[in-house]
């Protein structure tokens, strides 16, 4: 369904960033479906670490909750992800290592931009998202209330946790170790580096459950070691690696308060959400887990909370497996 040739771009000329700072910047979006004439069948599905709009199929089609035939599906690629203005793609100087820090809030004030700009549409019937997609679609949901109607927030917070910060951190440290790496500015690829950080990261992103399980068998996987070889191994080859490390930092800055209008207030943040929130973590997922969004639940006006009962670990919003994908579609049916 998703073809790369229908890409679209948006330009934000000498765009303000959250950091102060003021450049020039692309937003590489897909539309899917026809926008009606109250245009108020607009979903937004923003993409998530190391993905482009290429990745974001599992949840569309005329069976699906996003059914293309009934809603307008937005798709804004992620700064940092090689796709929209990134370290790999931007001009000198401020290309490579010096590519700016580009928040999640940073990401949200260009999408609105876009669809204000662009489609003049004032209302948004639904933002969805995993992952760092998820974190867009909370940062919609505080960021203009009065617009977004719906969010769904698959395996992510409204704030990056401690312990996620120190986790992305030793993947920092695993990629940068490569011996080419020459502070960003390298000849190529650093690829020893994605590899040391792949296999480092292989054991978060599916956790215990699904070693325990053995569900790797159903995968075509021998053993976690063919796993690691087969699957891990060359993840990240081909995304640049300052464009990887730029999304780390999106992810660890992450946090729906820290901005003027709450001055870092998350409780305040909360609350201001007027939008219906479905929270779907996956119950093993190591860096997301249920427990802080339990915790966000308390103060949400209008949340839900709603566990996939996954062993896939973070992969849970992923749909890895029809049980999983099953779960989220009907949620978000259920929503809409």
């Amino acid at each position: 369904m998703i073809i790369d040739t229908n890409i679209k771009s948006y330009v934000l000329d000498n765009f303000l960033l959250k950091s102060g700072k003021t450049l020039s910047l692309n937003l590489s979006y897909l539309t899917l479906g026809e926008l009606n004439d109250k245009k108020d069948n607009v979903i937004v599905y923003p993409t998530r670490y190391a993905g482009t709009h290429m990745e974001q199929d599992y949840l569309i089609g005329e069976q699906l909750a996003l059914n293309p035939k009934k809603y307008f599906i937005i798709i804004p690629n992620m700064f940092c992800n090689g796709v929209s203005s990134s370290p790999s793609n931007n001009p000198q100087p401020l290309n490579g290592p010096n590519f700016p820090l580009i928040t999640i809030q940073d990401n949200v004030t260009a999408q609105h931009n876009l669809i204000k700009n662009i489609f003049n549409i004032k209302k948004i019937k639904l933002v969805v998202g995993w992952s760092m997609g998820g974190q867009q679609a909370y940062q919609w949901a505080a960021q203009y209330q009065d617009m977004v109607e719906n969010i769904v927030v698959m395996c992510a917070h409204a704030k990056t946790s401690g312990h996620t910060h120190v986790f992305l951190e030793g993947m920092y440290a695993a990629l940068t170790s490569d011996l080419n790496w020459n502070e960003g500015n390298y000849k190529e690829q650093p690829n020893a580096g994605k590899t040391t950080m792949a296999m480092a990261w292989a054991g978060w992103a599916l956790g215990q459950n699904w070693f325990r399980e053995k569900l790797y068998l159903k995968d075509g996987y021998k053993n976690p070691q063919e796993v690691l070889d087969k699957l891990w191994k060359t993840i990240y080859y081909k995304r640049d690696a300052n464009d990887l490390l730029a999304m780390i930092r999106t992810w660890q800055e992450h946090d729906i308060s820290n901005n003027d209008k709450f001055n870092g207030n998350l409780i305040e943040a909360l609350k201001s959400i007027k939008a219906k929130v479905i929270l779907m973590p996956g119950i093993n997922d190591l860096y997301f887990p249920p427990e802080e969004n339990k915790e966000e639940l308390k103060t949400l006006k209008n949340g839900k909370l709603e566990i996939i009962p996954s062993n896939y670990g973070h992969y849970a919003g992923a749909a890895k497996s029809k049980e999983d994908l099953d779960f989220v579609n009907n949620q978000i049916k259920i929503l809409l």
